[in-house]
């Protein structure tokens, strides 16, 4: 059954990351994707990040992904 609503911190965990398969980190979900939460690993949700931030325009992407990293703790 899709996931429509947030994943919590302790049920992101015990899922695999909807790209590759590694242990999840993060949701995510996207309005083509009917707003389904699919599950990210740290890998990929950076990788994400970053082509969002490029895609956008974000003229300081590389400190906001730098930024995000060690938030996160990459």
């Amino acid at each position: 059954m899709p996931r429509t609503k947030p994943y919590t911190e302790k049920g992101i965990r015990r899922l695999k990351c909807f790209r590759c398969g590694k242990q999840a980190h993060a949701s995510w979900q996207i309005c083509s994707d009917n707003r389904i939460y699919r599950p990210a690993c740290k890998e990929c949700d950076i990788e994400i990040n970053k082509i969002i931030l490029q895609f956008m325009g974000f003229p300081n992407w590389e400190e906001m992904l730098e930024k995000y990293k060690r938030k996160i703790g990459d």
